[in-house]
């Protein structure tokens, strides 16, 4: 966290790999 750049880059990343988790999640239940 030394730039305002790197945490909203960081945020995002993250919430897109929450996406993709519950994406899975999903798709796991369904199975």
């Amino acid at each position: 966290m030394v730039g305002r750049v790197e945490v909203p880059q960081e945020a995002f990343v993250a919430a897109l790999a929450t996406d993709a988790d519950i994406e899975k999640v999903k798709a796991a239940r369904k199975l």
